[in-house]
């Protein structure tokens, strides 16, 4: 019997155009640089804290602009998962680990976790989907038990995934990827886990509170805050720096230096 490989999986690419759909990123600093640093200090919280056995996995390359990077990635993934029997779980760099936590083998279907901002998908372009719970998909888990019939469904609604630099094709890969999820018919409450999945995109703006009850969970206990980098890398990267130093998590020392 063949064994089942558990990868953790993250990407970062060199970016060419400072322009990034709705903004340009010029006056920011070195995306790269900044991200690479953010990307280092997410797996390095989650070295310390994700239980089990695992390879982890970073997809590089070289792209013009920030709207090719997910349809590559989807592309890399659907690769990985067909050479061998595995579970892939695929977690964004601007994400923090912040207690012991299980992914691998706990879920046999494919997996989102909780909500992006907005909550529901309107309807916009590319595609006229009206998504009621639309999820995020900087986290997502991909097991070998999954329907492999997903994939089809993906390159499927992929066929007219433009990839053009603007604020319309922002996003069609997690379009995608909910039409994915809730095809398999998976009850709410086990679907919404906002407990493994904190969404933190208004903070520090905003008072936890809110943020708790947008959540509908307790931040306190979360297990993985995704911190939404793109809104302000360096504030985000301040306070992933922070958390890491708190939470006593050594410096990162894996394959992307």
């Amino acid at each position: 019997m063949t064994a089942v490989k558990n990868y953790l999986v993250g990407a970062h690419y060199r970016i060419k155009s400072t322009q990034w759909a709705w903004k340009d990123t010029k006056d920011e600093g070195d995306q790269y640089e900044l991200y690479k640093r953010m990307y280092q200090l997410s797996r390095a919280s989650v070295k310390k804290f994700l239980e089990g056995e695992y390879t982890e996995i970073c997809f590089q390359d070289e792209i013009e602009y920030i709207g090719q990077q997910a349809k590559l990635g989807w592309k890399y993934l659907r690769e990985l998962w067909h050479k061998e029997p595995c579970n892939m779980f695929v977690l964004g760099p601007d994400c923090s680990m912040i207690r012991p936590t299980k992914i691998f083998g706990e879920f046999n279907e494919f997996r989102m976790f909780n909500w992006t901002d907005p909550k529901t998908h309107n309807g916009n372009n590319p595609w006229n989907y009206k998504i009621d719970n639309y999820f995020n998909g900087d986290m997502m888990y991909f097991p070998h038990t999954m329907d492999p019939k997903l994939w089809d469904m993906h390159d499927e609604l992929a066929q007219d995934w433009a990839v053009d630099n603007t604020t319309k094709t922002w996003g069609n890969d997690q379009i995608v990827a909910n039409k994915m999820f809730w095809s398999q018919n998976i009850p709410w409450e086990q679907a919404h886990r906002p407990d493994l999945f904190y969404q933190a995109q208004w903070i520090p703006w905003a008072p936890i509170e809110q943020m708790n009850e947008w959540n509908k969970y307790d931040s306190r206990a979360a297990h993985i805050i995704h911190w939404h980098g793109s809104r302000d890398v360096q504030l985000r990267l301040a306070i992933m720096t922070q958390i890491n130093h708190v939470l006593g998590v050594p410096e990162y020392d894996g394959i992307l230096q």
